[in-house]
C-alpha cells in the first residue's frame, strides 16, 4: 500500500495526471475549469523547479546524523547498505555499474582500508533474481577491483528493504555493538531506526550527500527538482511506516 501511494504521489506524474485532467476538462467542453487547471499545474512546476523544495525536505534528513569529525576508535565492524548499484545495467552488459548512490560502496573501501581489520557485512540484494542481476555481484566486482580482501566481506544477498536488512544482517554476526552504518545521509535515519530495532548499536556514517549546507534558490530544473522530493517522499514516507508497522524504533530517530 504504501509503494502504491508513494508512486501516485510522484511530482512528475502528479503533473502528468494534471494535464491528462485538462485534456479532459477540455475535450468535453469545460473551458474554464480546463483552464484553472492548467494555470495550475503551470504554476506548480514553474515553482518546483525554481525553489528548491526538494532540498527543503532532504536536507533535515541528511543533517540528522553528522558524519564523524575523525574516525571512531572502538569499532568492531563495517556495514554496508545496498542500493549504489545499478542492477539493471549492469545485469545487461556484464559489468559493475553504479548509480548516484553509489558512494555507499566507494567510501566503504576507504573505511576498509582506514580499518583492515575489522569484518564487513554487504547487505541487501534481489533475492528472486540471478546471480548477475543480485547487487551483490556489483559490490563483489567493485570491491575485489578495488584490492579488499574477500575473505573480510560478508554477503546478506536476501533482504529485500532496509528493515529485512537489520533482521537478516544479525543474524550473521555474534556481537552488533559498535558497527558503523555506511548508507546515503538521506535514508539514514530511517535505517538507524530499523537497525536499533532489532538490538543493534549502530554509528552512523553517512555519504552520498544530495544537499549542500545551505539550501537556497538557485538554477532552473525541473528534473532535478522532482527526483529531489521523490527522494524526501520515499524517505519521510518510510519514516512514517517502519513506525506504524513496528520496523523502527522512533519516528524520527537521532544520534
Amino acid at each position: 500500500m504504501m509503494s502504491r501511494l508513494e508512486w501516485i504521489l510522484q511530482p512528475d506524474r502528479l503533473i502528468l495526471l494534471g494535464l491528462v485532467m485538462v485534456a479532459v476538462f477540455l475535450a468535453r467542453g469545460w473551458v474554464v475549469s480546463g483552464r484553472r487547471i492548467l494555470y495550475c499545474v503551470i504554476a506548480t512546476a514553474l515553482f518546483i523547479s525554481i525553489a528548491p523544495v526538494g532540498g527543503w525536505l532532504v536536507s533535515p534528513l541528511e543533517e540528522r546524523f553528522p558524519r564523524p569529525s575523525a574516525l571512531p576508535s572502538s569499532v568492531r565492524g563495517i556495514l554496508v547498505l545496498a542500493g549504489g548499484e545499478d542492477v539493471a545495467i549492469t545485469a545487461s552488459r556484464g559489468v559493475a555499474s553504479l548509480r548516484e548512490a553509489g558512494d555507499r560502496l566507494l567510501e566503504a573501501v576507504i573505511l576498509a582500508r582506514s580499518y583492515p581489520d575489522l569484518p564487513i557485512v554487504y547487505s541487501g540484494g534481489r533475492p528472486w533474481s540471478t546471480d548477475v542481476e543480485k547487487n551483490a555481484f556489483a559490490a563483489r566486482t567493485i570491491f575485489s577491483g578495488l584490492g579488499l580482501d574477500s575473505a573480510r566481506i560478508t554477503y546478506e544477498m536476501n533482504s529485500r528493504n532496509t528493515a529485512e536488512s537489520a533482521v537478516l544482517a544479525r543474524r550473521l554476526v555474534s556481537d552488533t555493538r559498535g558497527w558503523l552504518l555506511v548508507t546515503s545521509a538521506s535514508h539514514m535515519p530511517r535505517a538507524v531506526g530499523a537497525f536499533r530495532a532489532q538490538g543493534w548499536e549502530i554509528l552512523a556514517f553517512p555519504v552520498d550527500y544530495k544537499t549542500q549546507r545551505r539550501t537556497g534558490w538557485g538554477g532552473f530544473s525541473f528534473t532535478h527538482s522532482t527526483w529531489m522530493i521523490s527522494t524526501a517522499l520515499h524517505e519521510w514516507g518510510g519514516l512514517i511506516w517502519y513506525r506504524l508497522s513496528g520496523r523502527s524504533s522512533s519516528f524520527f530517530p537521532s544520534p
